[in-house]
Parts: C-alpha cells; structure tokens; sequence
C-alpha cells in the first residue's frame, strides 16, 4: 500500500490530479485508522494505462470506457483501429499546417520584390458566408461551413471579386466572403458538403500580391497596378477573382498582405 506522496512520486502525477482520478473512479484509495489515504499497485497500473489511452488520442470517456472492456474483443480492436484513421488524419492536417505556416514565412520573407507573377492555379470549391455584404446567405449553408471550419488547416477563409464588379463604373467592389477548398483536396469533404459547394475555375492566372488595409482592399483604385500590368502583357480578366489572406489579415495599419488570383486570357 503506498500513502498520497508516494503514490504522487511513483507516478509522477500532483496530488490534485490523483483526486480527480479519484473523482472519476480511476483510482480507488482505502483510507487507514488515521485517515490517509492509501493506494495499492494495481492503481498506478491502472492510471498508467489511463495516460497511455490519453496519449493515444482517446478522449477521457473513451478511455474509461477501454479501461475496463475485454481487450480480445471485436469491439475493442475497432476502437483502436478507429483511432488509428483519427490519427492518420490529424497528421495529414498537421503536415497541411507546416506547409501553410512555410508559405506566409516565404511571403513575409521576399518582401513584395515580386508583386505579379503568372501561375497555373487548381480550380477551388466553395461555399459561401455571403453575397457582399449580405450574410444571411449564411444561414443556408451552415452545415457546409462548419465542416470548411473545421478543416480550416486545408480550405481557407477568402473572397472572390465578381469581374462584372471589378470592371464596372462603380468606385469599390463587393465581394462575396466564401470558404474554398483546391479540387485536388475534395477527398477531405463529406458527400452532403461535395454536392452543394460551387466551382470557381481558375487555371492561368496572374498571381497579384500587395499590400493594403481591409478597407483598402476594395477601393478600384487599389487595382491600378493590376490592370497596368495586364495592358503592358496583352492581358484580360477572363473570369471571377480570388482573393486569399496571407494569413491574419486584420491590421489596419496597412501591412495586410493579400494574394490576388486574376483568371486571364490573351486579348
């Protein structure tokens, strides 16, 4: 039988962790004549077992749960293999995660040396959080933008620019705020979320960086630039543009960087 410290140290838990695997039945102390609280081997295998399951990435009910299911069970061996897919996927996310953090590091590192440049981008599914600034759109497509959220380390939270918008007379553009996904990841969405989402075709597009405010961001003005380098190449719109965060985008102080994608054809 081992006291309270002893247990605490042969573990390597707090004593207050201990009274919360009391509390849940993971731990059972007999308490002696005087009062302390005592605890027998079979406990610390027991709580052991208990973190094991937690480092394997079962939740605390789960792992309750396991703690006291035959392991020789049909049952048992398809929540651990259940856990192995959860587990393959949160690693494919987290690899998602490096990569997206690589390219806001080479954003932020080249300096805007390089504000145009032409590129072959994927076609992208989206869903969108509104049509301007008109939300309520929102509210039908919920269910599909909490599954984009929830895989916010692959899709990302963006807008796109009507071209009608940006060519017409008006002196600021209304875009749509949306969820997006590249085509080549549509395996990540559920079969309700694949036959709803819209197609926004991209292809050969001029990659236009730049650097502006939110408010900034959609005054016509601000697009000089880009319709100076289109004439200059013998370049046109040739359909709706994407327009993704770097990362945050929430300065106001005009150090928002934004990457423009602008579909073009030869004129």
């Amino acid at each position: 039988m081992y006291r309270m410290k002893q247990f605490a140290a042969m573990t390597g838990m707090t004593q207050s962790k201990i009274r919360f695997y009391e509390k849940h039945g993971l731990v059972l102390s007999d308490r002696m004549e005087n009062g302390y609280r005592v605890f027998t081997p079979e406990d610390a295998f027991r709580s052991n077992a208990f973190r094991v399951l937690l480092q394997y990435g079962f939740s605390i009910s789960e792992a309750v749960e396991m703690l006291d299911a035959k392991q020789d069970t049909e049952e048992f061996r398809a929540s651990l293999t259940e856990q192995q897919e959860r587990l393959r996927r949160e690693q494919m996310l987290l690899d998602y995660r490096q990569r997206r953090i690589g390219a806001i590091l080479d954003v932020l590192d080249s300096d805007g040396r390089e504000p145009f440049k032409l590129v072959e981008i994927p076609d992208q599914l989206y869903i969108n959080a509104s049509h301007g600034r008109d939300f309520t759109v929102s509210m039908e497509n919920e269910k599909v933008l909490a599954e984009f959220y929830e895989l916010l380390s692959v899709t990302s939270c963006a807008r796109i620019i009507q071209r009608d918008n940006l060519l017409d007379e008006s002196p600021v553009v209304d875009p749509d705020y949306i969820n997006c996904i590249s085509v080549k990841e549509e395996h990540f969405l559920s079969d309700y979320a694949r036959a709803r989402v819209l197609r926004l075709h991209l292809g050969r597009c001029v990659r236009f960086r730049r650097t502006v405010t939110r408010e900034e961001s959609i005054q016509k003005g601000t697009f000089d630039d880009l319709f100076d380098y289109l004439d200059e190449h013998g370049l046109e719109i040739a359909s709706d543009i994407l327009i993704m965060p770097s990362f945050l985008n929430l300065d106001g102080e005009g150090s928002d960087i934004e990457v423009l994608y602008v579909p073009v054809g030869e004129r």
